[in-house]
């Protein structure tokens, strides 16, 4: 199969479409636009329960908002809202087990938990937690917290924050009993000024953690332990294990495989399209956005802004580790989010080929597409590309 459905967040004003679905087929390299919604502003970012129920966020006259969505007869409908707790909410995650839902607001440096009803609804904010401090890079990005992603962690009751403003990756256990968060002790402090923005765990990988940072534009890869104490409590922490670019420099480019850059420097083997440049704010010119892993796990993916408008393709090791494989354009400005397709079925039961990803450009109104080919390890930039008003989310929508 190489038609898939999805979901696009934007920054787009009520009255104008802010969410779409979409569909984009990669066998013909296509784009359609199945339908729009037009009554939520800033629906920035975009999650999907198990049973279907759409939650984006959105901006109201009284402040940030989280909304519940149900698709119906081709259209979507708000089921209910509530506040998002604080002012610029730029992030939401739904539990997978789907009783559950976090948020993180990144102006004012909080997270909120929800539960959730049955149906899908949210029933109320159960949980907040309001962060305080200055962070390194105090006299600018760093004047306060910026919870900038908020997660629920695949293999325990979990659930991870990433804090901008403050350098730290909050590590909460999930009580689902008391529907509470509660401090372990294990949160990860990481540079200074090196400002984490997203995260990411390996299916294939258990035990291991992806923290993408964005002012210095840095993979940190995390492996969790446990050790028992004297007196038989069990005690968990991340150590790093390694720490690499996420675009390639003199020491990153060409430890992988792909024939692009196997052979030559990287200025001339992909030298970046000045007209999709703007002035650098970080010193490699470039700072990240997001980060995501292949359905198997073996190959992580990340976007970067500003010095390079593009999507870089690691391979994961079997001890988790990453090694740069490939590096393109990403055919706009600004790649916010990306996400993920990937073909089902295949001959003999091997892996398909190719898997595509959608790219989320903000500031040039555009939906790009490249695909990853996995027997030469390198990405391409394809001719597919659809408007959007501010791009800001891609989400696979549930088949």
């Amino acid at each position: 199969m190489s038609t898939f459905q999805f979901f696009v967040g934007t920054h787009a004003p009520a009255g104008e479409s802010s969410v779409l679905k979409c569909e984009a087929d990669f066998g013909n390299e296509t784009f359609k636009t199945l339908y729009t919604m037009r009554e939520i502003s800033d629906p920035t970012y975009l999650a999907i329960s198990k049973d279907h129920t759409l939650y984006a966020l959105g901006k109201t006259s009284e402040g940030g908002s989280v909304y519940a969505l149900k698709e119906t007869d081709s259209a979507l409908s708000v089921l209910n809202t509530e506040t998002s707790g604080g002012d610029g909410p730029c992030h939401i995650c739904s539990d997978p087990s789907g009783a559950f839902l976090l948020c993180a607001n990144y102006s004012s440096g909080s997270i909120a938990l929800y539960d959730l009803e049955e149906d899908g609804r949210i029933h109320s904010m159960c949980d907040f937690r309001q962060y305080s401090g200055i962070g390194y890079d105090s006299g600018d990005r760093q004047k306060g917290p910026h919870a900038h992603f908020a997660a629920f962690h695949k293999e325990r009751d979990e659930v991870l924050v990433c804090d901008l403003g403050l350098d730290m990756v909050y590590v909460y256990e999930l009580d689902r009993q008391e529907h509470k968060l509660r401090d372990t002790g294990r949160s990860i402090r990481l540079l200074d000024g090196y400002g984490p923005r997203h995260l990411a765990f390996s299916d294939s990988h258990p035990g291991m953690l992806y923290v993408l940072t964005e002012m210095a534009n840095r993979i940190f890869v995390y492996q969790y332990s446990e050790t028992e104490s004297p007196d038989g409590q069990i005690h968990g922490q991340y150590n790093c294990v390694q720490t690499i670019s996420a675009v390639p420099d003199r020491s990153d480019a060409f430890c992988g495989t792909s024939p692009e850059v196997a052979s030559g420097t990287w200025d001339e083997a992909a030298p970046p399209d000045r007209s999709l440049m703007v002035p650098p704010t970080a010193d490699n010119g470039s700072i990240g956005c997001a980060v995501r892993f292949s359905a198997d796990g073996r190959y992580l993916f990340v976007s970067s802004r500003l010095g390079y408008q593009s999507i870089s393709a690691f391979r994961c090791d079997d001890s988790g580790r990453l090694h740069f494989c490939s590096h393109s354009l990403c055919g706009g400005i600004t790649p916010r989010d990306f996400n993920v397709f990937e073909e089902t079925g295949s001959l003999n039961d091997e892996k398909p080929r190719y898997c595509y990803i959608l790219t989320a450009n903000q500031d040039s109104d555009l939906v790009t597409a490249l695909r990853f080919d996995r027997l030469r390890e390198a990405l391409e930039l394809l001719e597919m590309k659809m408007r959007a008003v501010k791009p800001t989310c891609i989400l696979p929508a549930r088949q």
